[in-house]
């Protein structure tokens, strides 16, 4: 199973945000802070996977992204912040994610999307938070999903650590949500209210805005990239080589 993730501590979060007010640490020097305290946040790593992928015209977690297929590529970098990788999936995917060897839950409410993948999932979860990544972001950075949890251990009162782009959308399925949320999530798929935004809106969040992020503009914008469409596939192809190529001239 992939697991041990970096740590994210409470007491070193408020310690930077209140003895140091206005001060905001870089991504580093605040990891440097929470590792010397030496308390630990687990958290469950949710990949939600298994939709219709119907602009796509096949299983989008499937595609190869790197070299493997998409959806190892995002249980690696969940492993990097997760104690414990699971999958969301309909019963039908099962068998085609079997070879990531990781526990999978089918979803108690069939057909009803990611709403009903994610109460599942969080069913399943034995942690008080979990990460949840859907299976159309393959730039899902390791440092954001880091930040977020940082957030979330020092904002008790929150349900959820949400990212938000630069133009103001919100991205909700690259985020870390609270058991608390179960109750309404349940409430939402028994009246078939499915609108994740809609649901969004009864939580206590926390969003993460471009210039909350600790780390460049860039690399938070470019997480929240989605790809429904072939198009939108190839493009993503086609900037992780350029990306790739950047890193390798540096």
């Amino acid at each position: 199973m992939l697991g041990n993730s970096s740590a994210a501590f409470k007491a070193a979060s408020i310690t930077v945000t209140r003895v140091e007010r206005g001060y905001k640490p870089t991504f580093e020097q605040f990891s440097k802070c929470l590792v010397k305290r030496g308390l630990k946040m687990q958290i469950t790593g949710i990949i939600l996977a298994g939709g219709r992928s119907r602009r796509m015209g096949t299983d989008k977690a499937l595609l190869e992204f790197g070299g493997v297929p998409l959806i190892a590529h995002l249980a690696v970098r969940l492993s990097q912040v997760a104690d414990t990788v699971l999958i969301a999936c309909g019963e039908e995917e099962r068998e085609d994610y079997q070879f990531l060897k990781l526990p999978m839950v089918t979803d108690c409410y069939p057909g009803l999307g990611p709403l009903a993948g994610l109460y599942a999932a969080l069913n399943l979860s034995h942690t008080e938070w979990s990460a949840v990544v859907a299976c159309d972001l393959p730039f899902t950075s390791i440092e954001l999903l880091n930040y977020m949890k940082e957030l979330a251990a020092a904002e008790p009162s929150v349900q959820a650590v949400v990212p938000v782009n630069a133009a103001g959308k919100v991205q909700p399925l690259l985020a870390l949500y609270h058991r608390s949320v179960l109750p309404s999530l349940h409430e939402s798929l028994e009246q078939k209210s499915l609108r994740v935004m809609e649901w969004l809106g009864c939580l206590k969040v926390r969003y993460v805005q471009e210039r909350d992020f600790p780390v460049s503009y860039r690399s938070h914008d470019k997480a929240l990239l989605n790809m429904n469409t072939p198009a939108e596939y190839f493009a993503a192809v086609k900037l992780a080589s350029f990306l790739l190529k950047g890193d390798s001239e540096n």
